[in-house]
């Protein structure tokens, strides 16, 4: 269950926090947000932190008991938008056996407002340890691809904190 989605909840700020759209205001988790994250932690429920801000994603990454994820989300590093994750939050995913599932929707990943799916989706080929494959030549308006942000989020959390995310709505 994701905590949030684009607006705060009586237990969680969303990521338009981070944007100053919205003011905080529990700056993470308010004290129902912890027993709601516990309660999941304890039905087994997976906690989704896809919307969420960051000081939310902190939150929940230092008082889980089980690894969460980022169902649609990319990084930070390569795309300064905030509905993706941070470097010190992917080092807390390592830390904690979570998993960011790479979006593919244009602004969270060539940091436009519009893409081409081919954008999106990539042009490079990624090479994989041990398979040898040519890459295609990358278009020149297509700065990041979903590979990059993949690799990143490997380089930064680990190759077992990386998966496919989606969020396909929106991407022309």
């Amino acid at each position: 269950m994701t905590l949030t989605h684009s607006c705060n909840t009586p237990w969680a700020d969303n990521w338009l926090v981070d944007t100053e759209d919205e003011k905080p205001v529990h700056h993470g988790l308010s004290a129902f947000g912890k027993t709601v994250v516990e309660e999941m932690n304890r039905l087994g429920m997976i906690v989704d932190l896809a919307h969420v801000s960051v000081d939310t994603m902190k939150a929940v990454l230092n008082i889980s008991k089980a690894p969460v994820i980022f169902s649609h989300s990319s990084a930070y590093g390569i795309c300064p938008h905030r509905r993706n994750v941070p470097d010190d939050v992917l080092r807390l995913v390592a830390s904690t056996g979570s998993l960011v599932m790479v979006n593919f929707y244009n602004a969270y990943v060539t940091c436009r407002d519009k893409a081409k799916l081919s954008d999106v989706a990539g042009e490079e080929v990624p090479r994989w340890e041990g398979v040898a494959v040519t890459p295609l030549p990358r278009s020149p308006l297509s700065p990041h691809t979903p590979t990059d942000h993949m690799d990143y989020v490997r380089k930064v959390a680990g190759a077992q904190a990386v998966g496919f995310g989606g969020d396909y709505d929106g991407v022309s």
